[in-house]
């Protein structure tokens, strides 16, 4: 089943698009980080890049994709600005809340687009979640929702692959599980979802959810991701998820830390997204450019989805 079938399969009344991306997040907002009181009520001061703000911030924490890269390509000139920023100086760091492939793999991918990073500028939300389960081990047998070269068997728990066909020998799968890991939703469908929903709901066990986005653009469309399918079984199961990455706290703490707990304000958090660059970068005090031309909120009036949500990014540029 290719990629778009499977979209199809698993929401075939409303296909992710911007607008309605946007619209989720704001249905579910209850449960993300609450917004900042200290973090600005007013538009933000538009740039058409990032000149101009480099002699403001000290370190610079860069979303993935939308912002330095859409699919397998990176974006015009993010290679040439991200290598500008290190010649000046300035430390840079991707928070990136992919979680198929492990750190290794990510920085290899990202210097093959041209980016001149070490292991230790990158954080992904699989390597959040494989800090979580090294330092509180987890009991029994865990189903790792990943396709096969996910390598799930890498990860420090005992793991059961859940993937395949979506069948009676999945269903029995599943309920051998003391709880589930959500790291990717390829070849993930309405039918696979409605199986692990009629699990959950004959007996609640946990879920830990690597990549808390709803959407994520891949080329010229927006895919759905893990976040999407962990609130769709908020709705119907009652469970409580545990999410790592962005928008969540302990993302934004990993990532100060490894700049060296410098002060947030000098620090620039870029991003498409308002719900989880921007919102969970006004909650850890740090400083938020949103960029508009290739993410999240391609196509819509930014200033309007600003003022609907009540996030506002610190600045706005149409790309970095």
């Amino acid at each position: 089943m290719t990629t778009s079938e499977s979209l199809s399969a698993v929401h075939d009344l409303m296909p992710p698009t911007p607008r309605w991306a946007f619209s989720e997040y704001e249905r579910i907002r209850h449960r993300l980080p609450r917004r900042s009181p200290l973090a600005t009520t007013r538009p933000p001061s538009v740039y058409h890049s990032l000149d101009g703000l480099t002699a403001l911030f000290d370190a610079f924490v860069f979303d993935a994709f939308g912002v330095l890269n859409t699919g397998d390509r990176p974006l015009p000139n993010a290679v040439f600005r991200f290598a500008e920023l290190q010649k000046a100086g300035k430390r840079c760091l991707i928070l990136s809340n992919a979680a198929t492939a492990s750190t290794r793999d990510l920085v290899a991918k990202y210097r093959r687009f041209g980016f001149a990073i070490e292991p230790e500028q990158l954080i992904c939300s699989r390597w959040l979640l494989e800090q979580a389960l090294a330092e509180n081990p987890r009991q029994g047998l865990w189903g790792v929702i990943a396709p096969p070269h996910a390598r799930p068997e890498t990860l420090p728990v005992n793991a059961l692959a859940i993937h395949g066909n979506a069948d009676r020998s999945l269903r029995e799968r599943m309920d051998r599980c003391d709880g589930f890991l959500f790291l990717s939703t390829q070849d993930w469908t309405r039918s696979h979802q409605s199986i692990l929903e009629a699990s959950l709901s004959s007996y609640p066990r946990p879920l830990e959810v690597a990549n808390p986005d709803l959407v994520a653009p891949r080329g010229d469309r927006l895919t759905l991701e893990p976040g999407f399918f962990a609130h769709q079984l908020v709705d119907r199961t009652g469970i409580t998820p545990v999410f790592y990455g962005k928008p969540y706290t302990p993302a934004f703490e990993a990532a100060l830390a490894r700049l060296g707990n410098p002060d947030p304000d000098r620090v620039l958090m870029v991003g498409d997204t308002l719900h989880t660059d921007i919102l969970g970068g006004q909650s850890a005090g740090m400083s938020t450019l949103l960029v508009t031309e290739h993410g999240a909120l391609k196509g819509l009036d930014a200033g309007r989805c600003m003022e609907r949500s009540g996030i506002f990014p610190t600045y706005q540029a149409p790309a970095i």
